[in-house]
C-alpha cells in the first residue's frame, strides 16, 4: 500500500508524500469497493452490482458494487450530492436503474408490491395529502406495515413531542423529521432506510433517536440502513461503512476497518513533509509552519520513530474526517485523483 518512510536519521528535504493513484487505492484491501463483476450474494439483505443511474445526458451513478448484510446497521455516507438519495430510491423501487442489477430482499424491488411491503423508507421530506396530520399518517401506517407497533409509535410521539392534531403542512422542520423517525423505527420493517430525517432535530432529540433505534434494533433485529452527514453522532451505531462520492463507492468496509483506515501526522510542515514521504496523503492542512496531514492506513515502526524523534503527533482519524478527506480529494471524469490538481492545492498552502 506504501512505501517505507526515510528513517528520522535520514531525514533531508525530500518530496510531498505521495497523492497520485485513485483514492479506493490508497485504502487498505479490507476498505477497498468490492472488486467489479462478482455475482449478486443471495444471503444479503441488499446486493447491488454494476448500479448505474442517469437523468438524461447526466450520470448520477457510476457502476455501484455493494453488499448490505441482514440483520446490520450500515451507514451510507457522502457529502451533498454524492448519488445517496439517488441509491435509496433505487434500492427502495421507488425508482428504476438505467443499468446494473439490484437484489433487495432476495427480489427486484422496482414496482414489486412484495419489496414495498417489506421495507420502509424514511425521510424528512416524506409527500403526504395537503390535508394529513401526523395523526392521519400513524393511523394508515399500519396497512402498509405488517409489523407496525401502535403501542411503540405512540411512545415514539410523546418522546418526541410530536403535535399529533396539526396538519403536516404546518409542522416545523423538526417535527417532520419526528414524523419520519417515528414510522421509521415503529414500522420494524425488514429493512429500513433512513434518508437524513433526522437533521431538523435539535442535539438532544438526535441523541434520543440514536439510542431509541439502537435499543429497539437489538429486540427486534433487522437492517438499518443510514444515509447521514452527522457521521461522527452516528458512527458508534455502524457495523459496515459505505463511502460514495461522485457516484462511486470509495470505501467499502466494515466499522473496525474503517476506523482504522487512516491516521493524522501533525507538527511542523517541513518534519511532517519528510516524515511521510511515501504515504498516500487523503488530505493536508496548513496554518503557518505547522502543518496536518490524513495518511492512508497505519503508521509503521519506522514512521513511528521518525516522528518520535522530530517531536510530531500521530493521531486516529474519526470516521467524519476520514469521509472529508476522502470526499475532498480532486478526481478526473474517470473517479481517479487527478495527481496535477492535489499538487497544485499543495502548492498554493506552501505559497501562504
Amino acid at each position: 500500500m506504501h512505501a517505507t518512510p526515510q528513517t528520522a536519521a535520514g531525514l533531508r528535504p525530500g518530496p510531498a508524500a505521495t497523492t497520485g493513484g485513485s483514492t479506493a487505492a490508497a485504502l487498505s484491501h479490507a476498505a477497498r469497493p468490492m472488486p467489479a463483476g462478482q455475482p449478486l450474494d443471495p444471503q444479503a439483505a441488499v446486493s447491488v452490482r454494476g448500479l448505474r443511474k442517469s437523468f438524461g445526458r447526466k450520470d448520477i451513478l457510476h457502476g455501484l458494487d455493494f453488499d448490505i448484510p441482514e440483520g446490520s446497521i450500515v451507514g451510507l455516507l457522502g457529502r451533498n450530492g454524492a448519488g445517496k438519495t439517488t441509491a435509496l430510491s433505487i434500492l427502495s423501487g421507488q425508482d428504476a436503474a438505467t443499468a446494473g442489477e439490484v437484489s433487495v430482499l432476495g427480489r427486484r424491488p422496482f414496482e414489486d408490491p412484495t419489496t414495498a411491503s417489506r421495507l420502509c423508507f424514511a425521510r424528512e421530506n416524506q409527500k403526504y395529502p395537503e390535508s394529513f396530520k401526523a395523526a392521519h399518517v400513524l393511523k394508515a401506517a399500519p396497512w402498509f406495515f405488517e409489523h407496525w407497533d401502535q403501542g411503540f409509535a405512540e411512545r415514539l410521539v410523546r418522546m418526541f413531542r410530536l403535535p399529533v392534531e396539526t396538519k403536516i403542512q404546518k409542522l416545523s422542520r423538526g417535527q417532520l423529521s419526528a414524523v419520519a423517525i417515528v414510522v421509521g423505527l415503529a414500522a420494524r420493517a425488514p429493512l429500513t432506510f433512513f434518508d437524513e430525517p433526522y437533521l431538523g432535530l435539535d442535539a438532544t432529540a438526535r441523541q434520543l433517536f440514536y439510542d431509541v433505534m439502537l435499543q429497539d434494533y437489538l429486540e427486534h433485529p433487522r437492517t438499518i440502513v443510514m444515509s447521514t452527514h452527522l457521521i461522527d453522532e452516528a458512527a458508534d451505531l455502524l457495523e459496515k461503512v459505505l463511502v460514495i462520492d461522485d457516484g462511486r463507492i470509495l470505501m467499502d468496509a466494515d466499522a473496525d476497518t474503517a476506523r482504522s483506515a487512516a491516521f493524522s501526522l501533525s507538527g511542523p510542515a517541513a518534519a511532517v513533509g519528510q516524515v511521510s514521504a511515501g504515504w498516500t496523503a487523503l488530505h493536508q492542512r496548513r496554518i503557518g509552519g505547522l502543518a496536518s496531514r490524513t495518511l492512508a492506513g497505519q503508521p509503521d515502526e519506522a514512521l513511528t520513530a521518525a516522528a518520535a524523534e522530530y517531536h510530531l503527533e500521530i493521531g486516529p482519524v474519526g470516521l467524519q474526517d476520514l469521509v472529508a478527506a476522502i470526499g475532498s480529494r480532486p478526481t478526473d471524469s474517470t473517479g481517479v485523483t487527478d495527481p496535477a490538481a492535489e499538487t497544485s492545492v499543495e502548492t498554493t498552502e506552501e505559497q501562504r
